[in-house]
């Protein structure tokens, strides 16, 4: 076989290190030119005074941003206000539920009254759902898509016109999930909002970018938020509480939240089109578009380790994890979560 000549493979090395530093430089202007100042702005977070919410809050206010917090608890609104003016941070904080078209639209008018702008919506309302789907009731998959699908569309369609009129740009964070990504065994209600929300999500970012909108799609998994004690269960309620806590116990499978606070938030200023925190689920996510086969294989194996369903009255019942608690593995469970992002108010 015949040698390359010395000076062409110098040539073809100098032309590949030349594209891949052009390749760089590019990413750089591009990352550069969407560098975001928070100062000044305002924030809204739905969902925005408990668990992963409060944590997203506190990590937009400590980068000067005013925050704009909304639950559709009252009870909860208050510890989370007082929280964080204590800290220093601008809020206004409302009760909202974001299900209904016509309290987001005096929602958003009320907010932007008060701040005199929008600059950050941030689409976190959400609520979890564990059951084995024959025990699953309609009502679970009206309300996951009402609270993950159609909240985050009425409030876009909202604020929009404000959004185009932010200085600089705006940005759209959409949280949604791991499970709207990758259909997770007996989250079928849960994972099918989330789905829709991620549809939605990816769709705006296409549409919105040439308003000056940068529309962020987030699909995290499991975190110690202390979330874990808000999950409504039906079915083996106990035994669906202690595989939901399994994995939520241990780093292996799930991640801090005040770590993946900062991944969202970061994701959010730079203007990326997608994030998901935490190496194990980027991979998880990887598989299963490269080998979509396999990914079945293993979540149906999973599926065969999980509680099987009752089909009785009594399964169909909808509990929480609040009252069933985590039997055994109640020690392990990472309840300090709960007491530091307001997780343990009604």
């Amino acid at each position: 076989m015949a040698s390359v000549p010395t000076s062409d493979r110098a040539t073809a090395t100098m032309l590949t290190l030349g594209g891949l530093a052009t390749l760089g430089a590019a990413v750089w202007l591009e990352r550069r030119r969407h560098r975001y100042d928070l100062r000044g702005r305002t924030v809204l977070i739905t969902g925005g005074v408990r668990g992963l919410g409060l944590l997203l809050a506190r990590e937009f206010g400590a980068r000067g941003a005013h925050l704009a917090i909304v639950s559709r608890t009252p009870s909860d609104i208050g510890r989370a206000e007082d929280e964080l003016r204590a800290s220093g941070y601008e809020v206004t904080a409302e009760c909202c539920d974001v299900r209904d078209p016509r309290a987001v639209a005096d929602l958003v008018r009320l907010v932007v009254g008060r701040t005199g702008r929008l600059d950050v919506l941030v689409n976190n309302a959400g609520v979890i759902q564990a059951a084995p789907f024959e025990d699953a009731q309609l009502e679970d998959f009206q309300e996951s898509l009402d609270t993950h699908f159609w909240g985050p569309l009425f409030l876009t369609r909202e604020a929009l016109p404000y959004l185009r009129r932010a200085p600089g740009g705006a940005r759209i964070l959409n949280i949604s999930s791991f499970g709207g990504r990758v259909g997770v065994p007996h989250l079928s209600a849960y994972s099918s909002g989330k789905f829709a929300l991620v549809g939605l999500s990816e769709t705006l970012r296409a549409e919105l970018r040439q308003q000056g909108i940068l529309v962020t799609t987030a699909t995290p998994g499991l975190m110690r938020t202390g979330s874990h004690v808000k999950i409504l269960l039906r079915g083996q309620h106990e035994k669906e509480a202690l595989w939901f806590g399994a994995g939520v116990a241990t780093p292996l499978t799930s991640m801090a939240g005040e770590r993946a606070a900062r991944q969202l938030v970061a994701a959010c200023i730079a203007g990326r089109a997608h994030v998901t925190p935490a190496k194990q689920f980027r991979l998880a996510e990887i598989g299963n578009v490269v080998a979509p086969g396999i990914s079945a294989g293993v979540r149906s194996a999973v599926a065969s380790q999980l509680p099987g369903p009752t089909r009785t009255a009594q399964g169909r019942v909808r509990r929480s994890t609040a009252d069933v608690g985590f039997g055994f593995l109640e020690p392990v469970m990472p309840n300090g979560a709960s007491q530091r992002n307001n997780e343990l108010g009604s």
